[in-house]
């Protein structure tokens, strides 16, 4: 009896997304995803020209019949869903049966497949989405689909396509994501002839390794929690220890029931859990899977499948804040107590959306008090003695006194009239792209050679920003399969660089620009994420009180570093009329200011 059905009229018209085709990623992702659910333990794909020539996927999965496999090809044809209701109990990936007849519209499709069962193999070729041939061969157990010249039919969408590096780019994110929520199938990626890619299916930690190097899979810590309740969520995984942080989400993955997906609330807990341990405007590195029934997770939000809405956030919410929270306590990590609103189990006090204003903003007496410094009159409020400081020891005189770190992240000063906060991390970043943009920083030779592992993303745009990244000062070329030589490193505000401190630059061109880009953006994006790079070691430091000293001078001497290369202040006032508002003093008496 043939697996694959065609759906009733009522049920396609509501499940029905219309085009999925979008792009060469979108092409990957249906196929991979098509071979996961066929219980595929090796999946190998190739791609020619970013994908736009040919994308070939083939698995060692169950295959399909012959009258299966003419079915697949037809729209809302699927195995994995009868009607509306099984929606609730979905553990496939795919469920609408319209990727194959998508990607057959807008191609030259061949599909091979054979079930363990039969003798022999069906190959079905369609070229824009007409069946032009059905024919028996002798295949192995397995399903192997090759598409072929895409979008030949729809000229105008290649007009869309980004540059060949950003498409390549992206089909590689597509499957780094899907290699780390499927942990246990072996994934092989071939571009253009040359492997890429490969991850040995051996779990979650090889996974890591395989992708981004044993470095990163050392600075992470597992994770598993089951919620209490009549309807538990399991969280499993990997984090990174603080330590590990990056300035954009290239690192977290989130699989809902399998499904690699994008939601805020996942990364709002995320965020929370971290709360406190890593800087301002950080982001840690995290690949979680969370398990939830079924009925409680709402898949058919979005035509790609990559977004889900949680019937149940609040417990959904409530597991990913506890689970990594008790990782990074077992690995000695002091987190912050959190509130129940925070922690679910019950009606949530403040929404991600509310959170995110709050901690953006403190108030006193109801009002916002902490506002950006002026640069002209407020940044110092020097009531005696010289402009321009030559000492870095900050006298009272001048304006100003250091009066210490608060949880070694800001540093606080007090003027006459105000209490100052600066941000140990920003200001750092800051004079250090002023340095790069004026040219003061040179380079430096390294003693020895440093071999640098690249993911296989990283290593894509390397290809393509190679000569960017050595005029920024650093001497690379690549050695292997996703292995970079360092042998020259930028000099950041008199030191040298890390020469891992070429992921960071790479990180920023892959997620800012592309390869058309002028080559003037392209090095601001480079001279952005080398300061942030070097600010985020340093700021890992803990100051002595002299070298806090020293940089609260160079602050005061450059009033511009006031704001960070992404325009944030780096320095925040608390006026002390506020806080004697706040205490109810009418007045501040004294001359000792805070």
């Amino acid at each position: 009896m043939p697996k694959i059905r065609r759906l009733d009229p009522v049920t396609s018209s509501q499940i029905a997304a219309g085009e999925v085709v979008e792009r060469p990623a979108s092409v990957v992702k249906e196929l991979v995803e098509n071979s996961m659910d066929a219980g595929a333990s090796r999946i190998t794909l190739e791609f020619l020209d970013s994908g736009l020539r040919m994308i070939k996927v083939f698995d060692d999965g169950s295959g399909m019949a012959p009258k299966d496999a003419e079915m697949a090809v037809e729209r809302f044809a699927t195995s994995k869903l009868s009607s509306i209701e099984d929606l609730d109990a979905m553990e496939t990936l795919g469920f609408r049966g319209e990727a194959l007849p998508s990607i057959a519209s807008c191609s030259r499709l061949t599909l091979e497949t054979r079930e363990e069962s039969q003798p022999y193999g069906t190959e079905i070729t369609v070229e824009g989405g007409k069946v032009v041939s059905v024919k028996e061969k002798g295949l192995p157990t397995g399903t192997t689909v090759t598409v072929r010249d895409l979008f030949y039919n729809t000229p105008a969408r290649l007009k869309f396509m980004k540059s060949r590096s950003r498409e390549r780019q992206a089909i590689i994110g597509v499957l780094e994501s899907l290699a780390l929520a499927w942990p246990d199938k072996s994934i092989e990626v071939r571009s253009d002839d040359k492997t890429i890619m490969r991850t040995s299916g051996q779990g979650l930690g090889n996974a890591v390794a395989d992708l981004f190097g044993p470095d990163m899979m050392s600075s992470m810590t597992p994770v598993s929690f089951t919620s209490g309740g009549e309807e538990p969520v399991q969280v499993t995984g990997m984090v990174g220890l603080p330590d590990l942080y990056r300035r954009s989400r290239d690192r977290q993955v989130f699989a809902v029931n399998s499904r690699v997906v994008k939601n805020s609330l996942l990364s709002w807990a995320l965020d929370n859990a971290y709360r406190g341990l890593i800087p301002p405007k950080s982001y840690p590195v995290a690949f979680l899977s969370i398990v939830t029934a079924g009925r409680f997770v709402d898949v058919n939000v979005h035509p790609t499948k990559a977004e889900v809405r949680f019937r149940n956030d609040g417990e959904v919410r409530h597991a990913v804040v506890a689970a990594v929270s008790s990782a990074l306590s077992s690995s000695g990590f002091q987190v912050q107590e959190r509130k129940p609103s925070e922690m679910g189990g019950g009606q949530c006090l403040s929404t991600p959306r509310q959170w995110a204003r709050d901690i953006g903003r403190s108030t006193l007496g109801g009002r916002p008090v902490y506002n950006p410094v002026p640069l002209a009159n407020t940044l110092i409020q020097e009531r005696t003695g010289p402009r321009h400081l030559v000492s870095p020891d900050l006298p009272s005189d001048a304006g100003w006194e250091y009066l210490g770190s608060l949880h070694d992240t800001y540093l606080v000063a007090k003027t006459l009239s105000s209490l100052i906060l600066v941000d140990k991390h920003a200001l750092m970043e800051s004079l250090a792209y002023r340095e790069l943009i004026d040219r003061k920083s040179g380079s430096q030779d390294l003693l020895m050679a440093e071999v640098v592992r690249l993911s296989p993303k990283e290593a894509a745009v390397y290809e393509d920003f190679e000569a960017t990244l050595n005029e920024t000062g650093f001497g690379s070329r690549l050695v292997g399969e996703a292995t970079v030589l360092v042998t020259r490193v930028p000099l950041v505000m008199g030191e040298p660089t890390e020469p891992s401190g070429i992921k960071d630059v790479l990180a920023n061109l892959t997620v800012g620009e592309g390869k058309r880009a002028k080559p003037e953006r392209l090095m601001e994006t480079a001279r952005i994420a080398l300061a942030s790079c070097h600010a985020s070691v340093r700021a890992r430091e803990h100051l002595s009180a002299e070298e806090a000293k020293a940089l609260l001078g160079r602050l005061y001497r450059e009033p511009a570093a006031a704001y960070c290369p992404h325009g944030r202040p780096t320095v925040k006032e608390i006026p002390v009329s506020e806080i004697s508002h706040f205490f109810g003093r009418t007045s501040h008496k004294g001359s000792g200011g805070v």
